[in-house]
């Protein structure tokens, strides 16, 4: 099936659909006059004479929309000269729906096509009947920004500008003929540009498109329209303002100053200029008229920085202020202090740094812009700017001002301002400031070793942090033992904090023995630690004894109130060093009581956050006992949306570290991708730092944490009554057995002993959990593309006893250095590899294999491989070969998106595309006007994919709302990372494209 054929199907698809629910009682008639449409169509028919006449004759919009989706919004598919059209392109019956079908075709072909057989199809045009004047109307109605222009991209990712077809036409009508016996033709074309751009609509984004196009190709068509073009009438509680077009302005300015000055001056006047506008004016002008236009700017200069950059406007303008911070004459993004301190620089030298000076002095707000800016012009000399700069309040400036300014000063020797910035880094009150300006400080390097050891004895807490901050970035050997010297008797624990994260190889890089932690306890207890119990939620008196594991000996009072004393202190993922030290030497057999006390306290404190290492403590000690508590902590907290509290329940199922443990966080950063990727990203940064302990990827643990129950490969032997068993999972995943005589029976035998049977049931338990996650980890394999080198899959898919038959019930690739399929192969039950043709195939242990994903094959491979897998009675576990497969189309493999599904409507609306979409691993968002955006991630390659579904918004719409596709774009870490659609990964194309088919096609 060509494109084009696709498209028509799709349209039918979709209008069927339409048809059968909202006509029912006239659907057998419609659905045969649907397929008749769609076989004329198709060509599988010819075009009847009347089809026009058949066409507008039909009281069923259905059937004239199908017309519509399957012609004009996939004009690049249909040639003018087809039957069909030239049935249906014809001025007649305008005000049929028929019509808009006409309108639409032509205006694709003439601004979006990129052929430029423009003429013909004019000509074509006007034997069917349609005036010139009536082309240009139907296109200029449309309103859109691109009318006349078209951004062509080169292979190297640049734009070129180009005329549209309708550009050329419109240009050529305007200039032939133009002053003949004194008519002007073309005058007649001009009324109706106007009345598009003035009176229909007052389309900004035309009339800004329009202005370029007739100043640079039909001038006098703007002659006494200046004004209109650079200012525009908005009403806003009933009152009519004129507002201020700078972008205008400014483009004609560029073009002719001298020409536009005062109609830009008087417009900008009467209009609701603001601030920015009127300086950029003034700055633009002064370039083409120094003397004339200096001193305005100078003024609104002096104004800015002596009034308007002040903390009281910026807290009653933070619209405004953000909005000048984008637009300056230079039509630039610096900030509008930037362009005033150039233009200062380059017109008022002799006063300008006295300026400058006193507006960093004074000012409350500066921009980050603005402070990047004077690090680049002044080099070393903007050391006074910055320091200066670094003493604002946080409460007035933006969020990342300070570590701008930081990062700036580490290009440079700042010792000038040392006293400084050492300031900010004791007294700022965002403490991530103060951790990056002691990190700036540690640049400096030996010299600020003294000041910082001096800290370490000072009175305030904050200096205390501040200098073992600074010593902590040092990192050199004298700096370690000034740590070391206080580590024993500083009592704040902010800062001992610091000290034993910077000692922490040093300090407990073993396993401690007991008298060594006994010792630490003691030392904790003369610091004052240990005095009381402060724990609310825990009553002291109740809790679970605890035994160390070297000696067998109970906890004291000390060392239990040490251990809630350090578990407190924990952060993020990782517990306490020193706690985790206390917990590696306790008896685990005997934790679990304790564990639970903990996790009850949590769930009773109404899973208070502050109270996160109750669970992170609890999985650590607790074992697998405790995963149903955490589970069930886990579920609750995501049914009432405390969604960070589910991701401190998933930290503690990751710290209880066992393997069924790490099972269940694997599924969670599966099963929730989509639909809450917080808490998917919390259980995948939990796998990722369990793999880091194992040097291995999160996918390799993944794999290893599936159990093999203890069998031995495929098999797990064992006697009864002197007879000898084999356990085995077979194809259904139940526990199977053969005796001797290789019969298979499907229960165990019944004088099999108590604890065997025992441990049988719960491997039939635990095979039932395994099963509902796996197949859905393997499918998300299959679409990432994840391969194995052999050795790994011969371990995994042939050796362990569950993923054997996983190995039975899919189909492989073998692909070589080049990753390119050599051979596709089954596996038998006796674990023999075999091809198409049934011959045991052999592993080259330089290859790589993978679940084989239909579009590495051939059409003839498939076919064979389908019919294959039919006569075998092959029981796959998930869609295998049946899924679409979706190529990149030639004509667009240079180009960042694809529109081979633009202009498809999802016939079940945008409320179905909503509560679906997440199911196909996509994740939704809020864009801009309440609009849902939708992506969707490849990691592995680190591209993602976004759909532009119109018609989308963040609100239920009680599902009447229309759905359309539009592009699809793929691209890196974000939009300006442009990637083309030959770079993509042809499974990933497939399957995003497959998704957005699915929705199309759901009925």
């Amino acid at each position: 099936m060509n494109t084009k054929e696709h498209a028509i199907q799709q349209a039918y698809d979709r209008t069927l659909w339409q048809i059968e629910h909202s006509n029912p009682n006239e659907a057998k008639e419609l659905s045969k006059l649907l397929d008749n449409l769609k076989s004329i169509l198709l060509g599988e028919v010819p075009v009847p004479a009347n089809f026009r006449d058949m066409i507008i004759g039909f009281d069923n919009h259905n059937l004239v929309d199908f017309l519509n989706s399957a012609v004009s919004q996939n004009y690049q598919f249909w040639d003018y000269k087809d039957p069909i059209i030239e049935s249906l392109i014809r001025p007649a019956n305008q005000n049929s729906r028929v019509f808009w079908l006409v309108k639409a075709f032509i205006f694709y072909k003439l601004v979006y096509s990129e052929t430029d057989n423009s003429d013909d199809f004019l000509v074509f045009l006007q034997k069917q009947g349609f005036s010139k004047k009536q082309i240009v109307d139907y296109v200029l109605q449309y309103q859109y920004h691109n009318t006349y222009f078209r951004d062509i991209y080169n292979n190297d990712g640049k734009s070129e500008r180009k005329l549209t077809s309708f550009a050329k036409f419109l240009l050529k009508l305007l200039k032939e003929n133009n002053n003949i016996l004194g008519i002007s033709f073309g005058e007649n074309y001009i009324d109706l540009v106007d009345k598009a751009v003035f009176d229909d609509y007052n389309s900004s984004s035309l009339r800004d498109t329009t202005l370029e196009f007739l100043y640079e190709y039909y001038p006098q068509g703007l002659e006494g329209k200046y004004e209109k073009y650079i200012s525009h009438s908005q009403t806003y509680d009933n009152k009519t303002i004129l507002q201020f077009n700078l972008q205008n302005a400014l483009f004609i300015l560029n073009k002719d100053a001298q020409k536009h000055e005062e109609i830009v001056l008087n417009t900008m006047f009467k209009a609701k200029s603001r601030f920015h506008e009127r300086f950029s004016i003034y700055a633009k002008l002064n370039e083409s008229f120094p003397d004339k236009y200096q001193a305005n700017a100078l003024r609104l200069i002096e104004e800015y920085m002596n009034t308007r950059a002040k903390s009281t406007f910026y807290g009653d303008k933070t619209w405004n202020m953000m909005y000048d911070s984008h637009t300056t004459y230079e039509q630039t993004y610096y900030s509008l202090s930037v362009a005033m301190t150039k233009f200062l620089l380059k017109y008022d030298t002799e006063n300008a740094h006295d300026k400058i000076h006193k507006y960093v002095l004074t000012s409350d707000f500066l921009y980050p812009e603005f402070i990047q800016f004077l690090s680049i012009e002044f080099k070393e000399n903007s050391l006074e700017y910055l320091g200066n700069a670094l003493q604002k309040s946080a409460k007035y400036v933006r969020k990342e001002y300070f570590s701008r300014i930081l990062v700036e000063l580490e290009k440079y020797n700042f010792q000038s301002i040392e006293d400084k910035v050492w300031d900010f880094a004791e007294n700022h009150i965002i403490k991530a400031n103060r951790i990056l300006a002691a990190q700036t400080l540690s640049k400096l390097g030996d010299v600020v070793f003294e000041r910082a050891k001096g800290l370490l004895n000072a009175k305030t807490a904050d200096s205390r942090i501040t200098g073992a901050l600074v010593l902590s970035y040092l990192n050199t050997n004298t700096a370690l033992n000034a740590l070391k010297d206080v580590i024993d008797t500083e009592k704040n624990d902010d800062t001992r904090d610091i000290i034993l994260d910077t000692l922490s190889e040093q300090l407990y890089g073993e396993k401690l023995t007991l008298p060594q932690l006994q010792e630490l306890i003691q030392k904790a207890e003369k610091r004052g630690k240990l005095g009381k119990f402060t724990e609310k939620w825990v009553d002291e008196s109740t809790l679970p004894k605890l035994f160390w594991e070297e000696n067998g000996t109970e906890l004291n009072q000390s060392q239990i109130r040490f251990l809630f004393y350090r578990m407190a202190r924990s952060k993020g993922l990782n517990s306490d060093i020193e706690a985790r030290q206390v917990i590696n030497a306790l008896d685990k057999s005997k934790c679990g009581e304790f564990a639970k006390k903990l996790v009850q306290a949590f769930s009773e404190s109404g899973s208070n956050t502050k109270l996160k290492y109750y669970l992170t403590t609890g999985g650590q000690m607790g074992g697998n006992e405790i995963l149903p508590i955490l589970n069930t902590i886990f579920r609750k907290s995501m049914e009432e949306k405390r969604y960070k509290m589910a991701e401190y329940s998933v930290e503690a199922m990751a710290m209880v570290g066992t393997n069924k443990a790490l099972r269940s966080v694997e599924v969670i950063s599966r099963k929730f991708a989509s639909k809450r990727p917080s808490v998917s990203d919390s259980a995948t940064q939990a796998l990722e730092a369990a793999a880091q302990e194992l040097n291995i990827t999160a996918d390799e643990l993944a794999d290893r944490i599936v159990p093999d129950f203890g069998f031995d490969g495929l098999f797990k032997l064992f006697e009864v009554g002197g007879d000898e068993y084999r356990a085995f999972i077979n194809a259904d995943f139940n526990l199977c057995f053969f005796d001797e005589d290789n019969k298979m029976r499907k229960s165990i035998p019944k004088d099999t002993p108590s604890d065997l049977k025992k441990e049988f049931k719960e491997i039939e338990k635990e095979i039932r959990d395994i099963v509902k996650s796996q197949s859905g980890r393997l499918e998300k394999y299959l679409t990432e593309a994840r391969f194995w080198d052999v050795e790994q899959w011969q371990t995994f898919f042939l050796q362990n006893p569950i993923m054997f038959v996983y190995a039975m019930k899919l189909l492989w690739g073998v692909f070589d250095e080049n990753d390119t399929l050599k051979n596709v192969f089954y596996c038998s039950d006796d674990t023999s590899l075999y091809d198409e043709n049934d011959e045991e195939i052999t592993l080259n242990q330089t290859d790589t294999i993978r679940i084989l994903h239909p579009i590495y094959l051939t059409t003839d491979q498939l076919i064979a491989w389908k019919d294959k897998i039919y006569k075998m009675g092959f029981n796959g576990i998930f869609p295998q070969l049946e899924r679409k497969v979706f190529r990149i189309l030639d004509e667009e493999k240079d180009k960042s998106y694809t529109r081979m599904l633009a202009n498809m409507d999802i016939p079940k609306g945008a409320d179905f595309v909503a509560s679906t979409i997440e199911k196909y691993g996509w994740i939704k968002s809020n864009g801009d006007g309440g609009r849902t955006e939708l992506t969707k991630k490849f990691k592995q390659h680190d591209v993602k994919a976004s759909v532009n579904i119109e018609g989308l918004y963040a609100w239920y719409q009680g599902g009447t709302a229309t759905a359309t596709v539009r592009d699809i774009y793929f691209m890196g870490k974000d939009w300006q990372d442009k990637i083309t659609l030959k770079d993509i990964p042809p499974i990933f194309y497939s399957e995003v494209i497959a998704d957005i088919d699915k929705l199309i096609q759901a009925t």
